[in-house]
């Protein structure tokens, strides 16, 4: 198990990682904290105030990876941001016995605590709490997918045409007015966001504005008949209304599914992380990868996480703050908060109805 998947475990349940440390977690100050003498893995404080500066091992088998910690560990003495500090070095405890004794009489030595954790109980925690932080309460949910969408405005394109031509049900041709073709690319993503949405329904070569659809249109932003550009005319609050109600009536499909998964990467990670760079840090990658249980590339990650993060930010539900680093802030509005539980309860509400106990009735 890679050291970062098992920092990222251990500080989403303090609980465990009290017991590890034998040190009653009041908080966790900050990880990955950059200074003179090095990056520190994590640093916490208890109920007295007093903090632990930890650095963070798996297996500790070899001499250079030994080296490499205690080097580490002593370049730390030298920063504190608190009065009351205490160092530790915490390792997994599969490593061989000769090896703890060498780390045991570093400790003795240059007074740093040495605590164990055991890898396979970390991958068990690993398990059960990418599913409670998932939400996805035993249901299996499908997999984020990444389209070319940037904006959810992009629906004003591909909805036009039923106010253009005045007529509830198009042909693709017809549908495809402001496009280049309805061969394109372009269209087919314009055409999936429509389907997924729930604007339009398909019967073959037919398109039919829904009811969704039809209010939609009605609630234009006023710019639509001027505008050179129909892909960037900003949605109406009217609009938002609509979108954000057929986002949480509990039909999962691709596009929805994709708002979901930015949420629960927002709640795994506190929102503290969004790159803003195509090639970001690889154990950050492996975290994300791992939460949605797929194997892209950092350039697609990168997408994925900016598109739904626009969406999110279109509708309301979030705000980001940009900063001089490779990594963006965001957080949840009071809106977005409100959206996260119906989710959760909708889920919960699903597994309900799946495992109905019929046992009353014998």
């Amino acid at each position: 198990m890679k050291e970062n998947l098992v920092q990222w475990t251990l500080l989403q349940n303090l609980d465990f990682l009290s017991k590890s440390l034998d040190f009653q977690i009041a908080t966790k100050k900050g990880q990955e904290i950059t200074t003179d003498y090095g990056r520190i893995d994590f640093i916490l404080e208890n109920y007295q105030k007093s903090q632990l500066i930890v650095e963070l091992e798996t297996l500790l088998d070899t001499k250079n990876k030994r080296d490499y910690c205690f080097n580490q560990v002593l370049n730390y003495k030298n920063v504190s941001f608190s009065a009351k500090t205490e160092y530790c070095i915490l390792y997994a405890n599969e490593t061989n016995q000769k090896s703890k004794l060498i780390i045991n009489d570093f400790g003795k030595q240059h007074n740093v605590l040495i605590k164990s954790y055991s890898i396979n109980d970390v991958k068990k925690l690993y398990s059960s709490t990418v599913e409670r932080l998932s939400l996805s309460f035993g249901l299996s949910m499908p997999k984020p997918a990444n389209y070319t969408i940037c904006f959810l405005r992009w629906l004003n394109k591909i909805l036009k045409p039923f106010r253009d031509f005045e007529k509830p049900i198009l042909s693709e041709v017809d549908l495809s007015y402001y496009f280049t073709s309805a061969n394109t690319t372009n269209f087919r993503c314009y055409l999936r966001l429509a389907l997924d949405f729930e604007m339009i329904t398909q019967n073959g070569n037919k398109y039919a504005i829904s009811a969704n659809g039809l209010e939609y249109i009605q609630n234009f932003n006023p710019d639509i008949d001027t505008a050179s550009n129909l892909s960037s005319i900003d949605l109406t609050n009217e609009q938002k209304k609509i979108l954000l109600r057929v986002i949480t009536n509990g039909n999962w499909t691709s596009h929805k599914v994709n708002i979901y998964w930015f949420l629960r990467f927002l709640e795994v990670t506190n929102g503290e992380w969004l790159p803003n760079i195509k090639d970001f840090e690889k154990h950050k990658l492996d975290l994300v990868n791992g939460l949605f249980g797929v194997s892209y590339l950092s350039r697609t990650m990168y997408e994925f996480l900016s598109f739904a993060c626009n969406w999110c930010m279109e509708l309301g539900l979030v705000d980001k703050i940009k900063t001089t680093t490779n990594y963006d802030k965001v957080y949840l509005t009071p809106l977005g908060i409100e959206l996260n539980n119906i989710f959760s309860l909708d889920l919960q509400l699903k597994k309900n109805r799946l495992n109905l106990n019929f046992k009353y009735l014998d």
